[in-house]
C-alpha cells in the first residue's frame, strides 16, 4: 500500500520504455522543434537513482574545486529522461569551469563506446557544482546555457 502510494504520488513509471529507442519518434521532435515555438516546452525532468548517484559523488569529490560533466538520456514530450551522468575530467574555480578540448574527446570516446554497446541516448545537458556557494546559476552558467 505504501509503495503505492509512493509510486503515485512521485510518477513513478514503467522504466522499460525508456530503454527502447523510436528513432522515427526523435526525427519527428528535431523536425518540429517545439522548444522553438515555445521556450517553455520541457515541463519535467525525471533522473534515474544511477545518474542522480553519480552526480552527487561527482561533486563531492571534488572538495573545494568546481566539477563538471554531462547527462546523458533521452527526451520524450514535455519530459528529458535523464538515464545516466558521465564526469568530465575538468576543474574549476569559483569564477570558471574550463571545458578543453580534453572533455570534448572524452565525452566523444563515451558516446562512441555507448553506440558500440547499443546505448544510443544522447548527451542531454550538464551539471556542474558551485561548491560552498549553493545551487543557482551564475552569469557565466546561463550564457552557457544559451549555447546549448
Amino acid at each position: 500500500m505504501a509503495k503505492q502510494r509512493f509510486e503515485l504520488e512521485n510518477e513513478i513509471i514503467d522504466e522499460e520504455h525508456l530503454f527502447t529507442v523510436d528513432q522515427a519518434e526523435i526525427d519527428k521532435m528535431f523536425k518540429d522543434r517545439p522548444w522553438k515555438k515555445n521556450e517553455h516546452h520541457f515541463k519535467k525532468a525525471k533522473i534515474s537513482a544511477t545518474a542522480l548517484i553519480k552526480m552527487v559523488m561527482h561533486t563531492k569529490s571534488g572538495g573545494d574545486l568546481e566539477v563538471m560533466g554531462v547527462m546523458q538520456g533521452k527526451v520524450k514530450g514535455d519530459t528529458f529522461y535523464v538515464l545516466d551522468a558521465i564526469p568530465l575530467p575538468v576543474e574549476g574555480t569559483e569564477t570558471r569551469v574550463n571545458a578543453k578540448a580534453d572533455s570534448d574527446e572524452y565525452m566523444i570516446n563515451h558516446l562512441d563506446c555507448s553506440d558500440k554497446v547499443n546505448r544510443p541516448e544522447n548527451i542531454i545537458g550538464w551539471y556542474h557544482s558551485h561548491p560552498g556557494y549553493g545551487c543557482w546559476l551564475s552569469g557565466i552558467d546561463v550564457n552557457s546555457e544559451i549555447l546549448y
